[in-house]
């Protein structure tokens, strides 16, 4: 089913408040938003304050992304696994709570992370019934590290745990490898963004090269039927200001919110059309 709703990541590298961003993702024309979900950190208020602001600005939550900064945690032995597991629960169950359908989850972080064992799936095995009990879906992402998702995919059965495809990730880390061809009736979820190969840029569709195409018609052929997100992000800065690449190298410097949101639209609709 092709849904054709206009979804936007909240964070999109300005360092705004949250009311502020959601406030010009609403003006720019995007419908849905993605959310960072998380407990209140420096940069992100409380998850209910970002739930209340997404409706007010009638903002739809297409997905939420949990937060991943100790995920490899969970395939280690020891008590820090067992409390990120303890947290990232929690967040599972406030999800059902605020109405989020869909959690995208990482299943690691860096590109040496812990081998797959026994220990760790069983860990994201009890986030999943978590997720059961909740009524949200979990969407794993295709990562650095392609082989774990394709480990892990082939272990679970349970209608709640699909894929996240991400087409920026697929581009720089295995183009060769078509992410949301091999998981089509498992894509729970989509991150569009794009690069020039070399690293994982977040630009907007249109700024790299990825064969849009492609992306386009796999998506069409596959089981999803959410809407197609922007997970895109302006180089000034990330969630914790630091600035992702030097400014000469910035696509969109000088360029405001208003202006790389409208071109983010813009983007989003040819994509949409299959004219990018």
């Amino acid at each position: 089913m092709f849904n054709s709703t206009p979804a936007m990541a909240g964070w999109f590298g300005y360092p705004l408040e949250l009311e502020d961003r959601l406030r010009l993702i609403s003006e720019a024309g995007f419908k849905s938003v993605l959310l960072w979900w998380a407990t209140e950190s420096e940069f992100e208020p409380s998850i209910p304050h970002k739930a209340e602001t997404a409706a007010k600005y009638g903002l739809a939550v297409e997905n939420a992304h949990l937060h991943f900064a100790r995920i490899n945690s969970l395939w280690e032995k020891g008590g820090e696994g067992e409390r990120y597991l303890s947290e990232l629960i929690g967040l599972v169950t406030e999800a059902g709570v605020y109405g989020v359908k869909t959690l995208v989850v990482h299943l690691t972080r860096t590109t040496t992370p812990p081998p797959f064992n026994e220990l760790g799936f069983s860990r994201f095995m009890r986030m999943a019934e978590a997720a059961e009990r909740a009524g949200v879906d979990l969407a794993f992402e295709n990562l650095k590290v392609p082989k774990r998702l394709y480990e892990f995919m082939e272990r679970v059965d349970s209608d709640r745990i699909g894929v996240c495809f991400d087409s920026g990730h697929n581009h720089y880390v295995c183009p060769e490898t078509r992410i949301c061809r091999d998981f089509s009736n498992r894509i729970k979820a989509v991150h569009l963004h794009d690069n020039y190969g070399d690293r994982d840029a977040h630009n907007i569709p249109g700024d790299g090269t990825t064969d849009w195409s492609l992306v386009r018609s796999e998506i069409i052929d596959s089981a999803y039927s959410g809407a197609w997100s922007l997970e895109i992000e302006h180089p000034l800065t990330d969630k914790f200001g630091k600035a992702l690449v030097p400014e000469g190298d910035d696509p969109y410097f000088g360029m405001s919110a208003e202006e790389y949101l409208a071109r983010a639209f813009e983007a989003h609709k040819k994509l949409l059309e299959g004219s990018l």
